[in-house]
């Protein structure tokens, strides 16, 4: 279960239950958004709330996530959240009767968990952060096993008082498609770009939520030989413009709207510029790509950019005109763009999914019938 803020706790779902079925082809799977089961006035609520919270009150939000003290104040809308999910989650859960649920979102692990504890339900719960630290939201003595995304994470709960056998560390789950070995000269030519010239891939978030057309400016400002490719995911407003830019821009410029094979230029790309969201910077680390790291939302996002800088796999930019530098500076320091690589073996979790399909299928009790 999953609530569909943004991509990266749906494509994390999607990448367990890909993982799960390679496993066992016999499991029966159900990736559920909570946005498709909850009243429409609570979906709306909950986005919106959220969005502009993250957006207009940076700060509000920031002293919000991860504070022990505001957590226990927030027990009370909690607790009114699970009042009005509770029905309605009780009826899919009694429908389905899952012998585990996963989640990869708090929200979804706070509902299974009240269920499973004041409605008697007997299934095993598995939470699953999708970025790299592990806030305290998460936390909950119902919660059976927690598969974390780094030794750092697994610290960091073990001291806020979970039980060490609960706790595993597999990584953030990427689909498995990640691992494959692709050929990046092949993968150029299928998107349009030259082989012979460094690819430059932005990305502003599955829902497009960042602009990226300063940021592609700033980049054809510099007179450096490299390509630029830019997803501009859901945003369909945002595409159509970046398209009305291409004609005039001194660089080769691609742009693409909202695509599943983002493995695949991620390949083809030599550097990535992108908002540090737990699942795209997972996957760039899985194809041993250089971030350089813009716009990260308050709170969990700003904690992933630290982590990833901290472990030298990614530099942090606070504007555009400065990642254009960073862009320039790395693509001609072959050896920092050589160390980057060298230290993201120490971070990176390639099978994270599988890990987790692994301590998922043995959580679960025997078979049933």
């Amino acid at each position: 279960m999953y609530v569909s803020v943004g991509q990266g706790h749906r494509k994390a779902a999607l990448a367990i239950q890909a993982a799960l079925k390679e496993s066992d082809t016999f499991l029966k799977v159900a990736c559920l958004d909570l946005l498709e089961i909850w009243p429409a006035w609570v979906g709306g609520l909950f986005i919106g709330l959220y969005r502009r919270l993250v957006h207009f009150a940076p700060r509000l939000w920031n002293s919000v996530y991860d504070h022990r003290q505001v957590r226990e104040g927030l027990n009370r809308p909690l607790q009114f959240l699970s009042w009005i999910s509770r029905k309605r989650v009780k009826l899919l859960l009694e429908e389905l009767d899952p012998d585990t649920v996963v989640c990869t979102q708090a929200i979804p692990s706070i509902l299974a968990a009240d269920c499973k504890r004041s409605l008697n339900l007997n299934y095993s719960l598995v939470a699953v952060p999708t970025d790299f630290r592990a806030h305290r939201y998460w936390i909950d003595d119902q919660v059976d096993l927690y598969l974390l995304p780094s030794e750092e994470s697994g610290t960091q709960l073990v001291g806020d008082g979970v039980a060490i056998d609960r706790v595993r560390v597999t990584g953030i789950p990427v689909h498995p498609e990640f691992s494959r070995q692709l050929d990046p000269l092949v993968l150029k030519e299928k998107y349009g770009l030259s082989p012979g010239d460094p690819a430059v891939l932005l990305m502003g978030g599955g829902e497009g939520t960042v602009s990226l057309e300063r940021l592609i400016l700033a980049l054809d400002g510099r007179r450096a030989r490299f390509q630029i490719v830019a997803i501009s995911g859901r945003n369909l407003r945002q595409h159509a413009h970046l398209k009305r830019l291409q004609p005039g821009l001194f660089h080769h410029f691609q742009v693409f709207g909202f695509i599943e094979s983002v493995d695949e230029l991620m390949v083809a790309a030599d550097i990535i510029v992108t908002k540090p969201g737990g699942l795209t910077t997972a996957e760039a680390l899985v194809k041993n790509l250089p971030m350089v790291l813009i716009d990260p939302l308050p709170g969990q996002e700003e904690l992933n950019a630290e982590f990833l800088e901290r472990n030298g796999v990614a530099i942090q930019a606070s504007d555009d005109e400065i990642a254009a530098e960073i862009v320039v500076d790395l693509l001609k320091d072959d050896n920092l763009r050589r160390q980057m690589v060298e230290s993201m073996e120490n971070i990176r979790k390639p099978d994270a999914a599988r890990q987790a399909a692994k301590y998922i299928i043995k959580l679960a009790p025997p078979r049933r019938g």
